[in-house]
């Protein structure tokens, strides 16, 4: 079996998948080279409108050259009769999208892939309509890819046929990805191109669940009314950009904020257990007053046993009252700082993109220093471990709240 015989068996395998817009695409010798050339399609090959709007395509592209555009030519019989049977692509290993598609279906599934995808169909198709060109049709048969490293060509654009009377006839199997009004013999324009994109974006994602940016932005673009389209692939394309990253966004809050519940979940699980007390709101802050440094209340008042509180005087009670709602406030107040400034070094943009690793050892390391900061500014006040702990409590989770809104 020579190396024609297995061309033509390859050829006979890939079957519709290598089936372009206007042929079928197959490896050829053609006086002794191999080359990419495509079989007209019987029903076309003998039509003059064809014939003449294919020439005339040529002649086009040759002077208007955009990029990730392929450039052919007339098989050898046909560059003078109006018939055309065959259609000659530059040197180069290519192959459909359908063809890529059906050998490695997984592609799809990265996120890498389908981006370059789109961003080089986006690219090709704003530069074709820059020049009143609209490919019209992007069903995965109609767009090749170059083998190794998947870039993105395209070849014949519809609207160079539209002189063509019947556009069904014309589009034949591939009308699904085909405006209506193209079709219908309408107004052609760039919608014509967002309708398409969006039914090939539809079709990569049917084998798997789309994304909801991207389903909203399919939507619009399949309207079956031009006027419900967006108005050009480039306000596609920003839509679609625009969409993404707000969900990426939205993705990191969401994240963020059990991140954050996690933190204070866990800070009050660590925390010894609390004595039940009846909390007083505070009375408003007079001017602030800074204890003496080294006061203690059990020494200014002279040695208090824990079962003889009872027994000091009235005035004695009202003192120690008075020390311990200052101590109380003084504590309130050096916590508060203190708080705020360990909790902003977790609650910030930064770290929302750490590992799970990092953060943990993060959210362990921030749990550690409120901790100690509670201890030392009770030991400092002279306030007890179970007043100070409920203190810490409450600040922690009113700071820890207000820093996830400000991340929101």
């Amino acid at each position: 079996m020579n190396f024609d015989e297995l061309l033509s068996i390859r050829d006979q395998e890939t079957g519709t998948f290598s089936c372009l817009l206007l042929g079928k695409l197959v490896k050829r010798n053609v006086d002794g080279k191999y080359q990419n050339v495509i079989d007209v399609r019987d029903d076309l090959s003998d039509n003059i409108i064809f014939c003449e709007s294919l020439k005339y395509e040529l002649k086009a592209l040759s002077v208007l050259k955009p990029q990730r555009q392929l450039h052919f030519m007339l098989g050898k019989d046909d560059t003078a009769i109006n018939s055309v049977k065959t259609i000659i692509i530059e040197r180069g290993v290519y192959l459909t999208l359908a063809q890529l598609l059906n050998d490695n279906p997984s592609l799809v599934a990265r996120q890498d892939f389908t981006n370059n995808l789109l961003k080089s169909i986006f690219e090709a198709t704003k530069e074709l309509n820059g020049q009143n060109i609209f490919h019209e049709c992007f069903d995965p048969r109609n767009v090749l890819v170059r083998k190794g490293d998947s870039q993105v060509f395209l070849l014949n654009h519809g609207s160079f046929y539209k002189s063509i009377t019947d556009q069904q006839a014309f589009f034949g199997d591939m009308k699904e990805f085909v405006a209506p009004e193209v079709l219908e013999k309408g107004t052609v324009d760039e919608r014509c191109d967002v309708y398409s994109i969006g039914k090939l974006i539809e079709s990569l994602y049917s084998l798997g669940s789309m994304p909801l940016a991207v389903k909203k932005v399919v939507k619009k673009a399949i309207s079956e009314l031009p006027e419900d389209r967006y108005n050009s692939v480039e306000d596609m394309e920003k839509a679609l950009s625009r969409l993404n990253s707000a969900m990426h966004s939205a993705v990191l809050f969401v994240v963020a904020a059990f991140a954050a519940l996690f933190i204070v979940g866990t800070y009050f699980t660590i925390v010894p257990e609390q004595n039940e007390m009846e909390y007083v709101k505070p009375a408003p802050q007079e001017p602030e007053m800074d204890l003496d440094d080294g006061f203690n209340p059990a020494t200014e008042l002279g040695f208090i046993a824990n079962d003889t509180a009872s027994q000091l005087t009235p005035e004695q009670q009202k003192k120690m009252a008075e020390y311990e709602k200052k101590a109380e406030e003084i504590f309130r107040k050096r916590f508060e700082l203190e708080a705020d400034r360990i909790l902003s070094k977790l609650y910030n943009v930064n770290n929302m993109g750490f590992n799970e690793k990092k953060f943990m050892a993060t959210s362990q390391k921030t749990l550690e220093e409120l901790s100690k900061a509670q201890e030392k500014i009770a030991s400092q006040t002279a306030i007890s471990g179970a007043k100070s702990q409920r203190i810490a409590s409450e600040i922690v989770e009113r700071i820890a709240n207000k820093k996830k809104k400000e991340l929101k």
